[in-house]
């Protein structure tokens, strides 16, 4: 009896040792590795990351990549004071013109447009300088957020330079065994890789432009003692109505006369034209009678017919 309780007691021991070894303490149980500077290492909140999954850092707002593109129509009353303040306000602000257009024809209102390229942090106040020029009639502005293409377009460049490496150093192997096939071959292939890594360069290179630089499509339309749209009214509503009346009414003379200034010359051709027309019609015409008129009877036919 007692070798038997001695040998629970030991046999109660051991399971109370192992247990207490195998158990792991609070601290390991609730330990996560701490996680790198700018979260490179951090697997997102409730999920699991999987084996050989890299999770990639978020981006900062100042981090990241957007396309920032502004539309301005403005209405100005002088036109001839508005254009350099215009190029002076885009130097001011580190900018260049792109492109420009004034177009001044007779009898209509000035226009001009502009292309201008401004830096991405004098955006805002390059807009507010050129909307004090006037009256804004349209003021709108489009983002862009290319944030990951700007990413893989440097991870492109990236495994093609690597690439282009390897392949550098497999050449000088190649040329010592002085195997012409396999030198031509290597050879075209990174003269292929050469020319990816010059097109993803490029790429980079107009997306870094285009997100250093914003761009503004401004347009400037000049009218003379112009005044600002105000709530309309009945009375408003009325001259408004007359004065749209009035031009479609001078519009439609004018086409009428442009009309006839365009047959004017035309007239040498179609008047002759026209005579010889009616004669022939005229002469047709009197044919036409002539055939269908009744033959009258021979004479003394009815006398013989009694």
């Amino acid at each position: 009896m007692r070798s038997h309780l001695a040998t629970c007691a030991i046999i109660l021991g051991f399971a109370f040792l192992t247990g207490c070894g195998g158990a792991r303490s609070p601290e390991a149980a609730d330990f996560k590795p701490a996680a790198k500077e700018g979260g490179q290492d951090a697997a997102p909140a409730g999920k699991a990351q999987a084996a050989g999954d890299v999770a990639k850092p978020i981006p900062t707002p100042a981090e990241r990549k957007i396309i920032y593109t502004g539309t301005l129509d403005i209405v100005v009353t002088n036109m001839d004071e508005v254009l350099p303040q215009v190029e002076k306000l885009v130097a001011a602000q580190k900018g260049y013109v792109a492109k420009s257009e004034v177009k001044e024809d007779t009898g209509r209102r000035r226009t001009a447009t502009f292309s201008l390229r401004i830096p991405v942090d004098s955006f805002q106040g390059a807009r507010e300088g050129l909307i004090a020029l006037g009256t804004a009639e349209r003021n709108a502005v489009d983002s862009q957020d290319v944030t990951d293409e700007f990413a893989d377009v440097q991870g492109w460049i990236k495994n093609y330079k690597e690439e282009e490496d390897k392949l550098n150093v497999l050449m000088r192997e190649k040329r010592k065994d002085e195997k012409l096939e396999d030198i031509l071959k290597l050879s075209k292939r990174i003269e292929e890789v050469r020319r990816d890594i010059d097109q993803m360069q490029g790429r980079l290179n107009r997306l870094v432009n285009r997100t250093e630089l914003a761009t503004i499509n401004l347009t400037l339309r000049e009218v003379k003692d112009y005044k600002p749209p105000t709530s309309p009214t009945f009375g408003n509503r009325i001259s408004s109505t007359f004065a749209e009346s009035w031009d479609s009414l001078l519009q439609f003379g004018q086409w009428v006369v442009l009309t006839v200034v365009a047959l004017t010359p035309w007239l040498v051709v179609l008047v002759p034209l026209g005579i010889v027309g009616a004669f022939g019609v005229r002469r047709t015409t009197r044919s036409s009678r002539t055939s269908t008129r009744p033959t009258p009877p021979p004479a003394g036919s009815t006398a013989s017919s009694s």
